[in-house]
């Protein structure tokens, strides 16, 4: 059951509630059930893990994209070209997390074999959150990374215009105590924070993004027309440049502005998406590795912590702490999103 915010802008629903109403809306694509399910759970991952730009916002496009045809709802993936250690896989234009799910459990396969696993993959719509592939290698006693291009929305550091994607990347290693996993946007942040901010109603920090003429603006609208920014200045603008290519050109895919259906979603997908594990055991051992991460962790642990903060976090621990959290009081959602999610589960297939 929803309770509206003090504002009226925003509702929470608890989670099962909200998984079976995206569910069903892709249900009604004909997306097969199971498929249906695994693409709505890694959906709202991201709204447990407080990063809702990733999460149920996408329902509606990726709806759009399946009704459109730009998304195959019953795809066929399939292995182009194939060694012990590495593949090239053809997405079939299917779901990305369905496609991903087949693609890192390919590369967790080849990294038992033979150490190292490399998967990349083309004609896949997006893939959503990039933590959910990488935790579940580490979780398996694999280390993780996948990375993926995206239709361009920021400027390389220097220029004005919409070059590059955000171009995220994620590595995830196992702890004895669970995954530390690194998820982030090679832009100051994800576009989709922006889109939120804007559904809001909601200002953006400065430095998020510039409008069209390249000036520093706090309006989503302007940023939106604009460009985002790299984060870290040049470093993150070469890493994105990077992420094209691992990502997009590996993959026979495209880059910079040729890269379509990320979030244009009635668009065919021109990207590519890379998936890497590597087994510790094949390399120096995974007790031996563990070992080393337990000492990183109590290093990082036992740091004073600076003026204006409470504690030091590890990567990934944010979103497990705020999962936690959600999963007790409800997930927050603006009610649109509910409204629309609503009336498209039950109405679709009419």
């Amino acid at each position: 059951m929803s309770t509206s915010s003090e504002h009226g802008r925003e509702t929470t629903i608890v989670f099962d509630e909200l998984k079976s109403l995206a569910e069903r809306v892709f249900q009604r694509q004909r997306v097969p059930d199971g498929e249906a399910r695994l693409v709505a759970s890694v959906l709202i991952e991201a709204n447990l893990r407080g990063h809702p730009s990733h999460g149920v916002i996408r329902v509606p496009k990726w709806a759009d994209g399946l009704k459109a045809g730009a998304i195959n709802a019953r795809c066929a993936p399939s292995i182009i070209k194939e060694t012990p250690s590495a593949a090239w896989m053809d997405g079939d234009l299917g779901l990305g997390p369905v496609v991903a799910s087949i693609a890192s459990k390919l590369a967790a396969q080849k990294a038992r074999e033979t150490g190292i696993g490399l998967v990349s993959v083309c004609r896949a719509s997006h893939i959503a959150m990039l933590q959910y592939y990488t935790e579940a290698l580490a979780s398996e006693g694999l280390i993780g990374a996948v990375m993926t291009n995206t239709e361009s929305g920021v400027a390389p550091y220097g220029g004005v215009d919409k070059i590059l994607g955000t171009n995220p990347l994620s590595i995830a290693v196992p702890g004895r105590d669970g995954p530390i996993v690194l998820d982030m946007s090679t832009s100051h942040v994800a576009r989709g924070k922006i889109v939120v901010a804007k559904s809001r109603g909601e200002e953006i920090p400065a430095g998020w993004a510039i409008d069209n003429e390249g000036r520093p603006t706090t309006d989503p609208d302007a940023a939106l027309a604009g460009a985002l920014l790299p984060v870290g200045g040049a470093k993150g603008s070469g890493l994105a440049i990077m992420v094209d290519l691992l990502a997009g050109a590996l993959a026979g895919g495209a880059v910079g502005r040729k890269v379509r259906g990320t979030f244009h979603m009635d668009r065919e997908a021109t990207k590519g998406d890379l998936f890497v594990a590597i087994d510790p055991e094949a390399i120096c051992g995974l007790e031996v590795f563990l070992d080393r991460v337990e000492d990183l962790k109590a290093d990082i642990r036992s740091s004073r912590v600076a003026p204006g903060f409470n504690r030091i976090l590890l990567p990934g621990e944010f979103e497990m702490e705020c999962r936690q959290r959600y999963l007790r009081e409800g997930v927050p959602i603006t009610a649109d999103l509910l409204e629309d999610l609503r009336r498209r589960a039950d109405a679709i297939a009419a």
